[in-house]
């Protein structure tokens, strides 16, 4: 455990080294939110409340989701980097699990995200945009482990995808095609509501749901509790059949391990 403890530390480390890319990711996320902001409050145009929903819930939303979003960026192609530079081979030989590693070294990522760049931009979104606290104590606090679950299925539906680059030297169009299923169907960049019904619905049956919409519909009251307790226990349910698809890949990804360079 202490020498994971050390990969998650260094990835922290590592993420102070660059301070300019922190400090554009700080400013990028308030320009991400505040130009989303402006386009919700064009469609809202003067109106309070639009198909039933206040637009101070929805400016809510939007800021949670962008926040949610910034510090749940991964490195997308660590797996990649190290299968074409042949580090892959170095790193299987170390008495390390591979895959804890890769996580350890995410989890120091976000620790760093979490108190460097959250933390600013929250204030600011409090301040500035009129961020709307949680629904109460009870929702603030069942938001919180959704959100750690959301993290930990995103991180486990990355990790399947990740595994592709020992079948596809370069996977960046498997990422990219990746990114804009979750960004659509996991409600990072508007409510799932504003979707068709019955895309609305299929998206219930698929993991994505669990991501960003689940959480942020925790905080702001709009599920009852049992509905937040069976959302937590989906989201559980997904991680147990991810993590066993991810192993189930892994084990087929290392038997088709080819190394080029290193």
């Amino acid at each position: 455990m202490r020498k994971y403890l050390e990969i998650a530390k260094k990835s922290f480390q590592n993420n102070i080294v660059y301070r300019v890319d922190y400090f554009a990711g700080v400013i990028n996320t308030l320009l991400m939110i505040f130009v989303n902001i402006a386009i919700w409050k064009a469609i809202y145009e003067e109106e309070e409340v639009l198909g039933g929903v206040q637009f101070k819930v929805v400016m809510t939303y939007i800021i949670l989701g962008f926040l949610m979003q910034s510090i749940f960026m991964m490195e997308e192609y660590l797996i990649e980097s190290k299968i074409t530079s042949g580090l892959i081979s170095s790193d299987l030989l170390k008495p390390l699990s591979f895959r804890i590693n890769i996580f350890s070294y995410n989890i120091g990522a976000l620790a760093f995200r979490v108190i460097m760049q959250l933390t600013p931009a929250l204030i600011v979104s409090i301040v500035l945009f009129k961020l709307l606290s949680p629904f109460n104590l009870k929702s603030g606090i069942l938001f919180c482990i959704s959100a750690i679950l959301g993290y930990l299925v995103l991180y486990s539906i990355n990790f399947i995808v990740w595994l592709s680059s020992f079948w596809f030297y370069w996977t960046f169009s498997i990422v990219t095609i990746k990114d804009a299923v979750i960004s659509i169907m996991s409600g990072a960049l508007f409510p799932l509501w504003f979707l068709p019904e019955w895309l609305h619905t299929f998206t219930k049956i698929t993991p994505f749901e669990s991501i960003y919409f689940v959480p942020i519909s925790i905080y702001l009251g709009l599920l009852p509790y049992d509905e937040i307790i069976f959302g937590i226990v989906k989201q559980v349910i997904w991680l147990a059949l991810l993590t066993i698809v991810g192993h189930i890949v892994w084990k087929m990804a290392t038997k088709k391990l080819v190394v080029q360079g290193g």
